[in-house]
């Protein structure tokens, strides 16, 4: 497993779909938006960006710690951002070495948590992790 690794959280019922039957997509695809139909949240500001996905960087050293805490804070920042909590079920792990950040996307501050796939994303797709 690469070092620098990137820990995206999604929940199935926010997708509209069972759990299996993302957790199948995702592997097929190696991301969960597989469906150029679908519109990611906040679409106006996100689409403008290409954001191919959201993640949180890791490493292997840290990926268990790190997975945690996102798990605990993921519906606290859904509600702050949608006003709706959202409980996440699948962590998807991707090798950051296989994407790009993409960098000013909010104001006054370089980083994101905003990505490119700099090869395909079922090669850049390390792990599809039911949470329970």
């Amino acid at each position: 497993m690469p070092n620098q690794l990137l820990i995206r959280l999604i929940s199935s019922k926010d997708h509209g779909q069972t759990l299996d039957a993302l957790v199948k997509k995702i592997r097929t695809f190696g991301t969960d938006r597989y469906d150029p139909m679908r519109k990611q949240q906040f679409d106006d500001f996100y689409g403008k960006h290409n954001v191919q996905f959201f993640a949180t960087p890791s490493t292997k050293a840290k990926l268990e710690n790190d997975l945690s805490q996102l798990i605990d804070i993921f519906p606290k920042n859904t509600m702050g951002d949608r006003n709706l909590v959202v409980e996440p079920d699948i962590a998807i792990i991707y090798d950051g070495s296989k994407c790009k950040m993409i960098q000013n996307v909010y104001k006054e501050v370089a980083e994101s948590d905003c990505y490119q796939f700099t090869t395909t994303p079922k090669d850049a797709l390390l792990e599809v992790r039911i949470l329970k």
